[in-house]
């Protein structure tokens, strides 16, 4: 394989990559195998990742309360959006994936569940955390 191509493969391999995730808008992409899931494994991924959010204002709390591990998380601490703190940058992260696998089972006609009932009071207690 001409080395031209193969840079040329790898590049696009790397943009198919990094279309999926959270992305700049704050918006959250989801993969194919989560698009193709059905009704009873999207309302599981959701309930799941809620679990996930559930644990994280804790995490940040403890993370808040210890020592920066490096400068850059110092730093961030002091001037970042997500103050630093590594649990803050899952938790935003999580929030969007949740939000992103229930469009996906409203779409597919699933009956939903109250996402955004639950966020609130996640936002909340991560907000808490974070400032207190």
């Amino acid at each position: 394989m001409p080395v031209g191509l193969a840079v040329a493969a790898a590049l696009a391999l790397a943009g198919c990559a990094a279309s999926i995730g959270l992305r700049e808008d704050g918006s959250y992409a989801l993969t194919t195998n989560e698009l193709d899931m059905d009704c009873p494994r999207l309302r599981n991924s959701i309930l799941g990742r809620l679990d996930i959010l559930k644990s994280l204002p804790a995490a940040v709390k403890v993370e808040r309360e210890n020592a920066a591990p490096t400068a850059a998380a110092a730093f961030g601490r002091l001037f970042g959006s997500n103050g630093g703190i590594a649990a803050v940058t899952t938790y935003e992260r999580e929030r969007a994936h949740v939000r992103a696998v229930h469009r996906a089972l409203l779409d597919k006609g699933c009956p939903p569940l109250d996402v955004e009932r639950e966020i609130v009071t996640l936002d909340a207690a991560i907000s808490a955390a974070r400032n207190p």
